[in-house]
């Protein structure tokens, strides 16, 4: 189904629990809007939009009644807009978004809005909540745990992510005069990140000893594995790293700086996920610039501009993915930190303001009429 003459709006995940809870809430009133929105919401032209990340959100809570009551409404939805894969069938998430952008640079389109106009074509569809979401509520009940699992890497991710462990404003060049620690200092950097990794951890969640304990260990566990062999020089190190990212060692100069190699292999990473879902060589998706994609530019002036958080829940993640949506929707209704975090990416970076819709700060789903 085209897209004609269409609004599409982006609740947030809180403003599409929101909505679904009170259509069955014990709010005679409030549950009596929730039922009408839809309804209103197609009056006006105004479309919701569904992403896998939403619906991760939404499974997540422990009582499952309320968890088959939302996808049941989902699935009643007699129109809604969801991000899709080229192939049939299935809510996609930012993979898809990305593979889009891919498929459209290889199309010949090279400007950001160009990309965007043709990516949308690609992935954003339109139909009912059971061509969206399917019809069984079993299959959602039985990804449940799969999604759960998922929770403690996307705190640590969360966590993490702001720390330095190496100087990233130094270059190749600089980094590679140092040598690398023998078997007693490596351990005892580790426990030096340990410690870090748990303060960072204290801060982010509240202050939960246990669980900032728990990611500590496990990250540091992690971290081990990777430590480097004995003999090998810092550049071997840095190279080895790079390279299991996609950064090529001729790319891999004295002058750079190991911030701008440690971004590019980041964005390869993403390449090198979504290459099966292009049909394209990871070789020839390597070639792509890193600043051109529209969800990449999103996601990097929201990571560059936005607020330092103290507390980082792994639920940032996903709003961080919803954020790049906003490339593609006409509105993106959005928290207050979220919204603050656009206001500052705009007034620093003018070119979001031909890439990016409408952003909405709301605290409920009766904003979505607008």
């Amino acid at each position: 189904m085209a897209l004609l003459k269409s609004i599409v709006v982006g609740p947030d995940s809180s403003h599409w629990a929101k909505w679904i809870d009170a259509a069955s809430g014990s709010d005679p009133a409030r549950r009596e809007r929730a039922l009408r929105l839809h309804a209103e919401l197609m009056e006006r032209g105004r479309i919701p939009l569904l992403s896998f990340h939403h619906l991760e959100e939404l499974l997540l809570l422990e009582d499952e009644a309320i968890v088959r009551a939302r996808v049941e409404f989902i699935q009643n939805l007699p129109l809604l807009a969801w991000v899709g894969s080229q192939s049939p069938g299935g809510v996609g998430s930012i993979v898809q978004v990305l593979a889009a952008e891919v498929v459209a640079v290889s199309e010949g389109h090279h400007s950001p809005a160009s990309i965007r106009d043709r990516a949308r074509t690609l992935f954003l569809k339109t139909g009912t909540g059971t061509e969206a979401i399917g019809s069984d509520v079993w299959v959602w009940e039985a990804i449940r745990p799969a999604l759960r699992s998922r929770v403690g890497k996307a705190d640590m991710t969360a966590v993490v992510s702001p720390i330095q462990f190496l100087d990233m404003n130094r270059t190749i060049g600089e980094l590679s005069k140092g040598t690398v620690r023998s078997p007693a200092q490596a351990r005892a950097q580790l426990s030096r990140i340990r410690g870090e990794v748990f303060r960072e951890a204290m801060q982010s969640n509240g202050g939960d000893e246990k669980d900032a304990e728990a990611l500590a260990m496990d990250f540091v566990d992690r971290a081990s594995q990777m430590m480097p062999l004995t003999g090998k020089s810092v550049r071997d190190v840095l190279v080895a790293g790079l390279a299991i990212q996609g950064v090529d060692e001729a790319e891999i100069r004295d002058e750079c700086l190991l911030a701008d190699l440690s971004r590019l292999g980041d964005f390869r990473s993403q390449l090198r996920v979504v290459a099966s879902a292009t049909g394209l060589p990871f070789d020839e998706l390597k070639k792509i610039p890193i600043d051109l994609l529209p969800s990449r530019i999103v996601s990097d002036a929201l990571i560059k501009h936005g607020q330092l958080r103290k507390k980082r829940p792994g639920s940032d993640l996903n709003d961080r993915f919803l954020g790049v949506l906003a490339a593609y929707c006409d509105v993106l209704y959005v928290d207050k930190r979220t919204a603050e975090d656009f206001r500052r990416a705009r007034h620093k970076e003018r070119r979001l303001d031909e890439l990016i819709g409408e952003i909405v700060k709301s605290p409920d789903f009766e904003s979505l009429l607008g």
